[in-house]
C-alpha cells in the first residue's frame, strides 16, 4: 500500500472511533425525519375578474385561513418547531406578487386547480379563460404547473 492510502485508512478509522460517521441506522433515522424538497418550481399567476385585477395573496397554503384544502400536505414541508417553521403545502405563496412556490418532496405534476383548491377559490358556475405565456389553454383546471411560465387567469 502507497503512504496516501495508508493515510486515508487512518484517518476513516479515526472518524468512526471519533463518531463523526454514524451507523446506517442513525443515518436512516435522520433522513426519515424530513423529507427533503426535490421539486422546486415558481410560475406566476395573474388573476382577473371581470376585468379588474385580483391580487394573488401572500401566506397561501401557509396562513390556515388561507389553506382550505389539505388533500397534498404530506407533499409539502412539515412544521419544524425547534426551528420556528411552519407547515406549508407543497403550493402556496410567500408574498402577493403572484408567485406560486411549487415545493414538493416527491416529483410529480401538480395543477393550476390544486392550487386553487388550496387557497379555497371556488370558480364553480363562473366562466374562466386562461393563457399560458400567451397562449390559450383549454383546460385550466387539468394545466401542469411549469417553472417561470406566466399564467394569466380571467374570471367573469
Amino acid at each position: 500500500m502507497g503512504q496516501v492510502t495508508i493515510m486515508m485508512v487512518l484517518f476513516s478509522l479515526m472518524l468512526v472511533s471519533l463518531g463523526f460517521i454514524g451507523s446506517d441506522e442513525e443515518l436512516k433515522a435522520q433522513s426519515n425525519s424530513m423529507d427533503p424538497i426535490i421539486l422546486h418550481l415558481h410560475p406566476h399567476l395573474s388573476i382577473f375578474v371581470n376585468d379588474v385585477s385580483l391580487t394573488v395573496p401572500a401566506q397561501i397554503g401557509i396562513d390556515p385561513t388561507l389553506w382550505k384544502n389539505h388533500s397534498l400536505d404530506e407533499f409539502g414541508m412539515q412544521s419544524m418547531p425547534e426551528m420556528n417553521m411552519s407547515a406549508m403545502a407543497p403550493l402556496h405563496t410567500h408574498d402577493d406578487s403572484g408567485i406560486i412556490h411549487v415545493e414538493s418532496t416527491i416529483k410529480r405534476n401538480y395543477t393550476l386547480q390544486e392550487f386553487l383548491n388550496i387557497w379555497g377559490l371556488d370558480l364553480d358556475g363562473r366562466v374562466v379563460s386562461i393563457t399560458v405565456d400567451n397562449e390559450p389553454v383549454s383546460d385550466f383546471m387539468n394545466h401542469d404547473l411549469i417553472d417561470g411560465e406566466q399564467i394569466r387567469l380571467e374570471v367573469r
